[in-house]
């Protein structure tokens, strides 16, 4: 992402936290970026759009925190409480914003956006349950969905107090407590052997009427390339490594577009960047939406 269209973003996400969205002109988010009203339009065609991509800013940066504290040394437990501690963190961090949102609800009248949401709620099922098996072994899988909700719910409670009040709690602390609870819950659901009240297939059939999710996800990985030609374009390297490295984008681009796209073929070529830090951001995001390793 260029410069240009960050500050743009990071300039609305506090205008929309101080106004609101609906009371907050497209003229006040070009003044306020240093921008005019034309530069505006060639980074984002409507106020919407621009909403769009702000979410996912905001979805990106959190994953990205969320990746850079994962040491593969510590147990899947302490990896999992220092991811949520994370979030804990960048809600606090974004909560004039985030209060903003809940308040108007935005999103409601963005088609885009809302599916866009709605993906990132299969992928938070998917992180769960990658984390949940890794810290409890397989047995604990029937009752993957009823603990997301469960821990969701506490998580999301106590998200309430410190985004609404001033309540001085140390957040390494919280995140540990709540995962000391799960392992409660879990051994009271493997001792009891009680039937899980929500299956995953249960729910994901209420994702049905999401028009194919994987499409949405080829699409964000297509931006995130195109950008990424962006900042090769910028970059200061040799010619040489330039038409190498763009040769590489427009391979990745046909690979993506391709009805059975290979990841294993996409993981291969996104090496090609490893160790140029412009790209270390895009390179985790793909492989991360593409569920693949880093290599």
């Amino acid at each position: 992402m260029n410069e240009k269209k960050k500050n743009i973003i990071v300039t609305s996400i506090d205008l929309f936290a101080d106004k609101g969205f609906y009371s907050t002109s497209i003229q006040e988010i070009a003044d306020k970026s240093g921008v005019s009203k034309g530069a505006f339009y060639l980074h984002f065609h409507s106020k919407d759009e621009l909403m769009l991509e702000i979410f996912k800013y905001y979805y990106n940066l959190m994953q990205e925190n969320i990746e850079n504290v994962i040491d593969e040394a510590l147990s899947p437990k302490v990896n999992f409480t220092k991811q949520v501690e994370v979030q804990f963190h960048e809600i606090l961090k974004h909560k004039s914003f985030i209060l903003t949102q809940l308040k108007e609800q935005a999103f409601t009248l963005n088609k885009e956006l809302y599916d866009f949401i709605r993906l990132k709620e299969l992928e938070t099922q998917k992180w769960y349950k990658k984390n949940l098996v890794s810290i409890y072994g397989g047995e604990i899988e029937p009752y993957i969905i009823d603990l997301q909700i469960l821990f969701e719910g506490m998580k999301n409670n106590y998200f309430q107090v410190l985004i609404h009040g001033e309540v001085d709690i140390q957040i390494s602390k919280l995140a540990s407590f709540i995962v000391d609870r799960l392992d409660d819950i879990v051994a009271g659901l493997l001792t009891t052997k009680k039937e899980p009240m929500l299956t995953q297939e249960m729910v994901f059939s209420l994702f049905s009427d999401l028009t194919a999710p994987e499409e949405l996800v080829k699409k964000e990985v297509m931006n995130n390339l195109l950008e990424m030609q962006k900042v090769l374009n910028d970059a200061d390297f040799y010619e040489k490594t330039i038409n190498e490295l763009q040769g590489v984008i427009d391979f990745l681009i046909s690979e993506v577009k391709k009805q059975d796209s290979k990841t294993f073929v996409i993981q291969g070529m996104l090496a090609n960047f490893k160790g140029m830090h412009q790209f270390d951001q895009y390179r985790k995001v793909i492989s991360e939406k593409l569920g693949i390793r880093i290599l």
